[in-house]
């Protein structure tokens, strides 16, 4: 692979706009709104200023976003980014979307996009200073983090009906590569964070023919339905197919059993400074995060306005200064 630039592509949305309500509340039949997934809380500012802090290296950042939204504060006129609206990348029958998994399926086709790029959301951010290397090793191969599922169980249909919407599209996803691949891989999860992809690879993916019809009506899907492929599919069929390469996530154990955690971080110890750490208070987890490379400060239905404050302050404190993609 001769192109070694690599790219970044956030999801981002801004759930407070007004245009973008009204027509989230027309689309949707469900009094079940899930806020949540469409919150903005301020933190792509502090997500991009751990990319110029820690990754100034990545060669263009597109943002994908829908109803002609951008951050007031983006320096749009920055030569690095690029505000991509759904319309660009998606067929018109699926617009507009309020479906993340849905707009995943299309990021490859936005224009220009590096062979290999970076998928973030605006909850992600650097931790440290890192290297292309920690994203693609020697045979350029995407470095896909996993970690393993808890409660998997031997009955998948049981296992299905019992999982929330995500875990379901995981495992959905999953029995599809196993269907294509004849290998099992239903035992493993994506490590939330900030993963690297293969963009001809994600394309090989789509146009697979047991999956390119699913896939196309997924697209359609103006809301999560839990019967979706998710981007693990993109991970999973890069493994099995070579462009990708698991490593084994661990992350940074801090709870009350301190004999434990000192046990487990030191026999991981070289695992644990390279693995993410998934969170939705970022107070109580700062000893975690000050170990992790990568952090995501995860939002849900039941995150307190209080947390959310709390959350804010923190990504103050540890990205204080501006960059220059800030007006």
């Amino acid at each position: 692979m001769s192109n070694n630039k690599i790219d970044i592509v956030y999801l981002w949305v801004d759930g407070g706009d007004k245009k973008w309500r009204d027509a989230r509340n027309f689309w949707s039949v469900s009094k079940q709104k899930n806020d949540y997934l469409y919150r903005d809380n301020g933190e792509l500012k502090y997500s991009l200023r751990s990319v110029a802090e820690c990754v100034n290296w990545v060669n263009h950042i597109y943002i994908v976003t829908g109803f002609n939204q951008k951050p007031k504060w983006l320096n749009i006129k920055n030569p690095k980014i690029t505000i991509v609206p759904h319309e660009q990348i998606m067929p018109k029958s699926a617009i507009p979307t309020f479906n993340s998994n849905s707009i995943e399926m299309c990021i490859s086709n936005i224009p220009n996009l590096s062979e290999k790029f970076i998928l973030m959301n605006d909850d992600t951010f650097f931790n440290k200073k890192l290297e292309p290397n920690f994203f693609f090793d020697r045979r350029n191969r995407a470095i896909v983090l996993y970690n393993n599922h808890k409660n998997r169980r031997i009955d998948v249909d049981k296992w299905l009906n019992e999982s929330d919407n995500y875990t379901r599209t995981l495992i959905l996803s999953a029995l599809k590569i196993q269907e294509i691949f004849r290998k099992k891989c239903l035992h493993y999860k994506p490590s939330h964070g900030i993963d690297p992809y293969i963009k001809s690879s994600i394309i090989e993916c789509k146009n697979h023919p047991m999956i390119k019809n699913d896939l196309n009506k997924q697209i359609k899907n103006k809301f999560r339905t839990g019967n979706e492929f998710q981007r693990w599919i993109f991970n999973l069929y890069g493994v099995f197919s070579g462009t990708g390469v698991f490593k084994k996530a661990r992350g940074y154990k801090s709870g009350k059993h301190w004999l434990s955690n000192f046990i487990y971080n030191t026999i991981h110890y070289k695992s644990v400074r390279q693995s993410p750490v998934f969170c939705f208070d970022a107070f109580e987890n700062r000893k975690s995060i000050e170990h992790a490379p990568i952090f995501c400060i995860n939002d849900s239905n039941d995150t307190k306005s209080k947390t959310t404050e709390n959350n804010i302050k923190f990504l103050q404190k540890r990205f204080p200064n501006k960059c220059e993609f800030e007006k």
